[in-house]
């Protein structure tokens, strides 16, 4: 008996996936591949709206949806599928599990068609409360004991292996020829705003700095409103070139 989604619970926040589908509500139909796919609430909702997915994960077992076929997928290895398989590849809160996220990204680049959207959703390391913490703290995800990795089962996907900064990210992206065309928020955090007498001194000094070293520093991205009061996760939404090209980040 197929499953009602509402029973197949997101495994990320359910914001996240919100956020997804109203993107996705909006775009051309197409195939899509969901890796990580979780229990499987995305795939199901995407094929709902009328998308030909294929969900992808390393626990194949956990996927509940009966009547789509999930495959094993190891993002840090390879997905097996030809180049330029997919209109769109969408990745919840997956590249910040990889030990290896570089190959994950170039992964997906691959499998992904000239033209095609890449949507990923991950952990918002830049924003401004995750700037004091790292201040006050000294580490931007709580440190893992030895007793706690071998209760989740010794397997280091199940941990935040890679804390990914908006800049690394829209480094492995570029690399891989996939180019920045948005930034979304998935959830305003308001007691971020407390702190937003610290984000606007920095818009402030911002303004008087050099042209180049605003560059070299990448401003454009680290003191985006929606990346520096961005909340807990960011949605970025890529698109991948035939050809390399500088582009502007929307």
């Amino acid at each position: 008996m197929k499953k009602d989604t509402e029973e197949i619970k997101p495994k990320a926040r359910a914001s996240i996936h919100t956020t997804l589908l109203r993107w996705f509500e909006g775009q051309k139909r197409g195939l899509v591949l969901d890796a990580p796919a979780g229990y499987g609430h995305l795939s199901l909702r995407l094929s709902e709206m009328g998308y030909e997915v294929t969900p992808g994960e390393i626990e194949p077992d956990i996927f509940s949806e009966p009547d789509m076929k999930c495959i094993y997928t190891d993002l840090n290895k390879e997905i097996n599928a030809p180049d330029n398989s997919f209109d769109y590849i969408c990745c919840i809160d997956g590249l910040e599990h990889m030990t290896d996220p570089y190959r994950a990204v170039k992964e997906f680049a691959r499998v992904l068609k000239p033209g095609g959207c890449g949507v990923f959703s991950i952990p918002n390391y830049s924003n401004i409360e995750q700037r004091f913490k790292f201040l006050l703290r000294g580490y931007l995800e709580k440190p893992v004991t030895y007793e706690r990795f071998h209760h989740e089962g010794a397997n280091l996907y199940n941990f935040h292996n890679s804390p990914l900064t908006i800049t690394l990210l829209e480094f492995m992206f570029k690399i891989n020829n996939l180019d920045i065309v948005e930034i979304r928020e998935n959830a305003p955090k308001i007691k971020q705003y407390f702190l937003f007498p610290f984000v606007a001194c920095m818009w402030f000094v911002n303004l008087f700095l050099p042209t180049k070293s605003r560059e070299k520093n990448r401003a454009d991205l680290t003191l985006k409103r929606s990346v520096i009061l961005g909340g807990n996760n960011l949605i970025i939404i890529t698109r991948k070139n035939s050809q390399d090209k500088k582009y502007q980040v929307n």
